[in-house]
């Protein structure tokens, strides 16, 4: 006997590197590089159905590929990477017969945020970035570190990098409101023109300097950049790194130039009942917070779009679906490798 799903979620991805070319064409680790890169571009099926998948009983999902990477997508040309992120899309919405659509990693900035779409008429099922439920668990996942640490708020520095963009807007409004010394980080000044007026008090300081994260105990990053930004020079002694970004802000080696900091890969959920049949590069049982969102709001029969800024009061509902489905914030881990906690206990000597 099979299940009655109530509601399809579509979950969008993308090719993270250019080494997951090699999965995508048959002899693949026998080509070059740049040859994939070329063939990719030309190649007319721009994205596969990877797997389908049941949601605990309750609902159904669907993992869509784009066929590009992360550097593809934010330096190609930009309206004909939207137009394949509508065509997969309109393919989840017309042969899926989907209700919902996440737009995971790099597809949600590259429609910014999701509003893009929403002037496409033929667009009829309702859009989530997955950005709300990913900032709540960012913000949960810096309270623990802090906590672990046995760090006091009031005492420290806390940097976010990315501050002006979706994620990193809704963590600073959270700490600002909690009045923690702030340090948010922009790629220029202009970017903090709307971010500016929504915050409160003066316990923060503005700057498009990359190198002033040096100054803060806990780093906050959640950037759309393809390529890592973080780099060990950049941070403080003992110095607790969130990574939210996909692909990551950090660099590859920084448990090795830097065993002094404890960087965490930010934006992970225990996924103790869910099985998306696919591999996406985490340890098993752990899956990403944008895509749990999608699929607490088919859970919830949810139909709503919740594209561009994130609504603090929906933080506080993704918080409560997430109670009642099962979900919770995954052991902390870096670049997937489990971080032993007793670490933490040497930040504050």
């Amino acid at each position: 006997m099979g299940f009655l799903f109530n509601m399809k979620v579509a979950i969008l991805g993308h090719l993270l590197t250019k080494k997951d070319l090699r999965k995508l064409f048959p002899f693949g680790k026998y080509l070059p590089l740049s040859l994939m890169e070329f063939l990719i571009n030309i190649y007319p099926k721009k994205f596969s159905l990877m797997s389908e998948f049941d949601i605990l009983g309750k609902a159904k999902g669907y993992l869509l590929g784009i066929h590009l990477t992360s550097e593809q997508i934010m330096n190609n040309d930009k309206d004909k990477i939207k137009n394949i992120i509508l065509e997969t899309i309109l393919y989840a919405q017309n042969k899926l017969n989907c209700d919902i659509v996440m737009l995971g990693a790099l597809t949600a900035p590259a429609t910014s945020a999701g509003l893009w779409l929403k002037t496409k008429n033929q667009i009829k099922l309702g859009i989530t970035t997955g950005n709300t439920y990913t900032a709540a668990v960012a913000i949960q996942a810096t309270e623990k570190a802090i906590d672990l640490a046995g760090l006091n708020l009031d005492n420290i520095k806390i940097a976010i990098v990315g501050s002006a963009g979706v994620i990193g807007e809704a963590v600073v409004k959270y700490f600002n409101k909690k009045n923690a010394n702030l340090i948010l980080v922009e790629r220029s000044l202009e970017r903090f023109d709307r971010l500016k007026n929504k915050l409160q008090g003066k316990n923060f300081e503005l700057t498009d300097n990359l190198k002033n994260i040096i100054n803060a105990d806990v780093l906050i990053t959640a950037t759309s950049h393809p390529e890592a930004l973080i780099t060990g020079d950049l941070l403080k002694k003992n110095a607790i790194v969130i990574d939210v970004a996909e692909p990551s802000d950090v660099v590859s080696d920084i448990k090795k130039i830097r065993p002094d900091v404890i960087s965490i890969d930010g934006g992970r959920v225990k996924w103790n009942k869910i099985n998306i049949n696919f591999k996406i590069g985490l340890p098993s049982n752990v899956g990403f917070a944008c895509m749990t969102e999608g699929m607490m709001q088919a859970l919830e029969e949810d139909k709503n779009d919740y594209i561009g800024s994130v609504d603090m009061n929906h933080l506080e509902d993704t918080i409560n679906w997430a109670k009642k489905w099962g979900f919770e914030i995954a052991d902390f881990t870096c670049f997937n490798e489990l971080i032993d906690l007793k670490k933490f206990k040497n930040i504050n000597n």
